[in-house]
């Protein structure tokens, strides 16, 4: 499952299916496409040089949105903030194209909002056993240093104020420690931690 899908099983409210975190002022738009973007970090597509983010497309993925972002950033090199913005933009609805492709799998239902004086699509969590991984693989993250798809699991939670929802002190605390070795970019010792702490900066900037 994609880093995305998980983060949206975490931070979707399970009865409502719409999105539930303390931090309102995060929109769920560009962490959707910061989330693509880590997940390329995640399987290497990624590197940082020069404070701009470079992308290897030689090969395709067999995701498709996946491949959209990655073509996207492939296009010239940008820095971790331009790039979640440019990959917001182009490809436009990231949250709802994750949302139904987990309806479509039968981990979401999908109902409209009647009682709104807009349209609006609702996701209620169908599979509770997909959430539970989901939170599962987030709190297993705290602890296994060389896992950067809980790593960036765990920046997106953090980002939007979950992280205390889902962890005990002694947890919680490992968990602020992965985070905070982040908040250097260069000290990095991989380049897949260095796209990941960039992105995190980004998110938190805004």
């Amino acid at each position: 499952m994609l880093i995305a899908e998980h983060f949206i099983l975490i931070a979707t409210d399970p009865n409502t299916g719409l999105p539930a975190w303390p931090r309102r002022s995060q929109r769920a738009e560009p962490l959707a496409a910061a989330a693509l973007l880590l997940e390329l970090a995640a399987l290497q597509r990624l590197s940082l040089r020069d404070a701009q983010l470079h992308a290897d497309a030689t090969l395709p993925l067999s995701n498709q949105l996946l491949n959209e972002a990655l073509r996207e950033v492939a296009m010239h090199p940008v820095s971790a903030h331009s790039a979640v913005r440019l990959v917001e933009r182009r490809l436009g609805r990231v949250t709802q194209k994750l949302m139904d492709g987990l309806f479509q799998r039968d981990i979401l239902h999908r109902t409209a909002s009647r009682w709104l004086p807009w349209p609006r699509m609702r996701y209620p969590l169908r599979s509770a056993q997909a959430r539970n991984e989901a939170v599962l693989h987030l709190q297993r993250a705290a602890a296994e240093s060389d896992d950067m798809h809980g790593l960036a699991l765990l920046v997106l939670v953090d980002v939007v104020g979950l992280l205390p929802a889902h962890f005990k002190a002694r947890e919680h605390e490992a968990a602020m420690q992965r985070l905070l070795a982040l908040s250097q970019v260069d000290a990095q010792r991989n380049e897949t931690r260095k796209v990941i702490a960039a992105l995190r900066a980004a998110l938190l900037v805004d």
